[in-house]
């Protein structure tokens, strides 16, 4: 039997069942040591990187004057939505995905290595950086994401992973074990007496059993005596933790265009939420899936997304299409930004997370990934060098000639650097180099 299971179980028997599994963890993991939290936000079709409709250079990269690495650039049509982020953003150009060319099946590639046959680095990193429901690898979040087709970018192995697109199950599977209002503080500060009977009851136990049972008993009793340490010296993170705030409004249908925005939100909610409770550290948002079938009826109740990237319409639609998964991710970053973080008291939870935004394409009208645009957001625990708000063009880091590029960093390289400062080493083929001066690395 493990030391958790032996725990859970001895303190059920004890009488503390009002302490349910989670409530548990989330009391004993807050000791004030920062841990890293990431989050992948993936978006379909692009960016819009090339000229169209009067936008010559494109609709996302900063303008840094012909720096290739500098804090003294303005954003662009695009990446203007997250200017209340620029300051804690590296915005990465330079980058390939697979062989640069091939239209949709990029989704197969972004995630993982360039052969596409190997583990996406959002699960490499959800086995490492666990949280405190076990069973709960990463939050695979993915509003829309299976409408029409599963084109998802998360894998095990060969193995596609399916994304919940209904928030009501996704927020079940996050909150399932953490009761829907928390703990309360006064609570938090005194149940480490609940331990004072598990306790007693294994020096009774002691007398009973022979020299060799009784070292095993002595493993668990500082266990016990740990936990009680633990508790005492536990930031009050039930007081940060609030599961009701992310449960979904009533009437959301998962797969309509009726309420996109609304579902968009809801999973980004609970992603939000579930690492700031504590229950997993990583998390992947798919926003859709790669030819987005599904009308954002702001942008045009007609013609959807997928359509609106291949410039089929307006200058408009293909602008503000491109603009609104950039603003889901607002959305999404502004809930990391309010929400506290579960392990230092005091911080926010954007502090200690590193958001991956990115998308299985660079432009959706000649559907290429050359340029394909990486942002890496947030605190990370310090480990990201934003250095205050950064453009950082990689080109003389590049390993692979392209016709169109010139040179070009394999997108691999990134999930290697980001795997490294984890604790990870990505089993892909190939060149998985650190990209110098992104990370620190130790």
């Amino acid at each position: 039997m493990n030391r958790r299971r032996f725990l859970r179980n001895l303190i059920a028997t004890a009488g503390a069942a009002p302490l349910s599994v989670g409530g548990f963890a989330r009391l004993a993991q807050a000791s004030g040591t920062p841990k890293l939290k990431v989050v992948f936000a993936v978006i379909p079709d692009g960016f819009g990187v090339d000229a169209y409709g009067g936008y010559n250079n494109g609709l996302w990269f900063p303008d840094a004057g012909g720096s290739k690495d500098t804090g003294n650039f303005q954003l662009n049509e695009m990446s203007r939505h997250l200017s209340a982020y620029k300051n804690q953003s590296v915005f990465l150009k330079g980058l390939i995905v697979g062989s640069g060319t091939g239209g949709h099946n990029a989704w197969t590639t972004v995630m993982r290595d360039s052969a596409a046959s190997k583990t996406s680095i959002d699960l490499l990193l959800g086995n490492q950086l666990r949280g405190t429901n076990p069973t709960l690898k990463r939050i695979y979040s993915g509003p829309h994401a299976t409408v029409g087709a599963n084109w998802n970018i998360s894998y095990d192995n060969n193995n596609m992973i399916v994304p919940e697109v209904d928030p009501y199950v996704l927020f079940d599977q996050v909150f399932g074990n953490v009761s829907a209002s928390g703990s309360s503080a006064p609570q938090a500060n005194s149940r480490a007496h609940l331990f004072d009977m598990a306790n007693s009851r294994l020096q009774q136990l002691r007398s009973q059993v022979s020299q060799s049972e009784k070292a095993k008993l002595d493993t668990h009793l500082d266990a016990v005596e740990q936990l009680v340490v633990d508790l005492n010296n536990a930031v009050p993170v039930e007081a940060a933790c609030t599961p009701a705030s992310a449960s979904p409004a009533s009437g959301l249908i998962a797969t309509s265009a009726d309420y996109r925005d609304e579902v968009t939100r809801a999973h980004a909610n609970i992603v939000a939420h579930g690492l700031s409770c504590g229950t997993s550290r990583v998390a992947t948002l798919q926003i859709g899936r790669s030819a987005d079938p599904v009308a954002i009826k702001s942008v045009s109740a007609s013609r959807n997304p997928h359509d609106c990237a291949h410039r089929y319409g307006s200058v408009t639609e293909w602008r503000d299409s491109r603009a609104w998964y950039v603003q889901q991710v607002k959305y999404l970053l502004d809930q990391l930004n309010a929400l506290p973080d579960p392990d230092v008291s005091g911080d926010r939870l954007l502090q200690h997370t590193l958001v991956v935004f990115t998308s299985e394409m660079a432009d959706g009208a000649p559907e290429h990934m050359q340029d394909v645009p990486v942002t890496l957001i947030g605190g990370a625990s310090g480990l990201l060098k934003h250095n205050g708000g950064r453009f950082y063009d990689l080109y003389d880091f590049g390993e692979r000639s392209h016709w169109a590029m010139g040179k070009a960093v394999d997108m691999q390289r990134v999930w290697a650097t980001i795997g490294r400062a984890a604790g990870v080493e990505v089993p892909y083929a190939g060149n998985k180099d650190t990209i110098p001066n992104l990370l620190s690395i130790s």
